[in-house]
């Protein structure tokens, strides 16, 4: 049986560092088109769920510009997005039968972006703010939640608390 996935598991070798810096950036620039030309020659590319499809077109772009960064610790942070992705893409064209990490990612995403949907709008706002500024998703809605939660169990509506200031010592009802 003739493995489908070698290149990308060579690939996959030396962007984990394992090798020079040279050959690290030259597998990031090519892993992109690598993994694309792979999925599509096996079927994978119709398939694969948006987000998969997605993070390899941005692969294509992002490995490239791995070569050209000089922060050494973005170049780090990219190769290491690269690892895992790569990792997910060989799992999807072997037909592994377990979610990857990946997927379980995807589908916690999906799973904080309903609860993020639930908040009211100002909360929300201030979720993405937050996330912005560089607040794990998870923890800021979390924490929006539990201040809602605090709020109503002190007799205060958050939407209302938001919008319509109150004199001091009056409670909103």
């Amino acid at each position: 049986m003739r493995d489908e996935t070698g290149e990308l598991k060579a690939l996959l070798y030396e962007l984990r560092g394992d090798t020079s810096h040279e050959e690290v950036r030259g597998a990031a620039a090519r892993v992109g088109a690598a993994m694309h030309e792979h999925m599509t020659r096996l079927g994978v590319w119709e398939t694969a769920g948006p987000a998969d499809r997605a993070a390899v077109l941005s692969a294509m772009v992002s490995g490239s510009d791995l070569a050209t960064q000089s922060d050494a610790a973005r170049a780090e942070e990219t190769a290491r997005h690269l690892v895992e992705l790569v990792q997910h893409v060989i799992g999807l064209c072997d037909g592994v039968p377990y979610p990857s990490q990946r997927q379980l990612q995807i589908r916690d995403s999906g799973e904080i972006y309903r609860r993020l949907l639930v908040l009211p709008e100002g909360w929300r706002q201030e979720v993405v703010r937050r996330v912005h500024a560089g607040e794990y998703m998870t923890s800021a809605v979390h924490q929006a939640r539990m201040a809602i939660n605090r709020l109503r169990s002190r007799g205060i509506e958050p939407t209302r608390a938001v919008s319509e200031p109150t004199e001091p010592g009056r409670a909103h009802r």
